[in-house]
């Protein structure tokens, strides 16, 4: 492929190349969703990638420099589904030379044997040119979240000192996956509290497909990067009413949230806010800086919960889609 003037070709991803993705995703600046921040955190999570996914990631070099990147991925759970996840980043020193569109170009080829009914693919509003990309090739806006951060060494947790105690008086108690591994049914009752929260959370659509639970187990309670001391169930008895759980590629400033979630017949009695104290807590306990989290802007309630604890609100993560039939 010729580009102004230089030769730049495509090629398939090698593990050689994760100090470069890194290179790559650091130079966008891009806040949500978080990566991993070195080459062996990336390999981990790839790693961890489900076998059911179907993925693929080319790289753009030049001069023996990769200066891009791009890939897709198709798993049991996409939204819509059967639909295909896509994502081309390119080095902020390389942009607007046409090393997009060929990494583009490349996917597509592949893609669309596989006919699928519609493409993912994330915009930010503080990188409108990946937005413009996008649309230029009949994406458009189908979703929106707010990122958010907060600085934890600031936070005054003394208002809330008598929250959990209030709860433990109903005989709520909050409490690690870690604490509750003598229960031999732990793992599926989380992931039907999951799957039964979940419903409640905005999404992009109105079916949105459950995972298989051997699949969630690997990704969402066992791999590398969920802390398991910091996974959080509120208990109701033998019942699992609430979960939040918290996460790190290994950087050692952020931790990240993941789904808080409360049954509807425990909502409004503090259980969610309980939850995120201890995040706050937990984060600052263990040194870290920061706690990164990202809420749909329809989600009121989140919303909510964020301003009351003070949180920041980072440029927003638009999900773009393309239909295809």
């Amino acid at each position: 492929i010729n580009l102004t003037g230089e030769y730049m070709q495509v090629r398939d991803f090698t593990p050689e190349d994760y100090p470069a993705l890194i290179a790559i995703h650091a130079s966008l600046n891009i806040v949500w969703p978080e990566r991993p921040h070195t080459p062996k955190a990336w390999a981990k999570a790839d790693a961890n990638r489900s076998p059911k996914t179907k993925y693929r990631r080319l790289v753009a070099f030049e001069s023996g420099q990769v200066i891009g990147f791009a890939s897709y991925s198709h798993s049991p759970w996409n939204y819509p589904p059967g639909g295909f996840d896509i994502n081309v980043e390119v080095h902020s020193d390389f942009q607007r030379r046409g090393i997009g569109s060929a990494l583009y170009d490349h996917l597509m080829e592949d893609i669309l044997e596989a006919s699928p009914p519609a493409l993912r693919a994330d915009a930010f509003t503080n990188l409108p040119q990946g937005f413009a990309f996008l649309q230029k090739r009949g994406f458009y806006e189908a979703f929106r979240e707010t990122p958010v951060h907060l600085d934890v060494a600031s936070f005054d947790p003394s208002p809330y000192a008598d929250l959990e105690p209030k709860l433990n008086s109903q005989g709520i108690f909050i409490k690690t996956v870690t604490e509750l591994k003598s229960d031999p049914n732990r793992d599926r009752k989380i992931y039907e509290l999951m799957c039964e929260v979940d419903k409640d959370v905005p999404h992009e659509g109105d079916q949105i497909p459950e995972p298989d639970f051997e699949d969630w187990v690997g990704w969402g309670l066992n791999d590398l990067s969920v802390l398991q001391d910091a996974f959080l169930i509120a208990v109701h008895g033998n019942e699992f009413v609430g979960l939040r759980d918290l996460g790190s590629y290994g950087d050692q400033e952020t931790l990240l949230g993941g789904l808080l979630g409360i049954r509807r017949e425990y909502r409004q009695r503090g259980i969610a806010l309980a939850m995120q104290i201890r995040n706050i807590s937990y984060t600052r306990g263990h040194g870290y800086r920061l706690l990164k989290d990202c809420t749909a802007i329809q989600n009121a309630p989140m919303q909510a919960l964020f301003n009351r604890l003070g949180f920041v609100r980072d440029p927003e993560w638009q999900q773009c889609q393309k239909d295809l039939v």
